[in-house]
């Protein structure tokens, strides 16, 4: 009742494979020739989109580089009671983001810092 069932023995029988027609090398020729041709056609058309529309996507960037850092400040807010370090990163991330603060000044404020400790006078 709660056996296996013996299995079925498959039969071995040659499948037959079905028959393949491969292009040959005019019709591969003609194939790439109309690649190319809609490929350009494509490329017209994506460079007139980005023309009419310079204005949209520079207000877009300005939009996402004014709210983005406040983003990620409350953010960091949510997270802190549940994640102390998480939290205390995306904050700090933050306000640096807020006050245009970037990496290069961070390392060069600790280059200052060392070379002010390390000078031999």
């Amino acid at each position: 009742m709660f056996g296996r069932q013996p299995k079925e023995e498959k039969a071995t029988e040659n499948i037959d494979a079905p028959d393949i027609m491969f292009p040959s090398e005019s019709e591969l020729q003609e194939t790439s020739e109309d690649d190319t041709e809609l490929s350009q056609i494509s490329n017209i058309q994506d460079s007139s989109i980005v023309e009419e529309n310079p204005e949209v996507v520079t207000i877009v960037e300005k939009i996402s580089g004014i709210v983005s850092p406040y983003f990620i400040v409350v953010v960091g807010l949510i997270l802190y009671d549940d994640n102390f370090f998480l939290g205390l990163l995306l904050i700090a991330v933050g306000i640096l983001s807020l006050l245009k603060i970037s990496l290069t000044d961070i390392v060069g404020l600790f280059i200052e810092i060392k070379e002010g400790l390390t000078s031999d006078d």
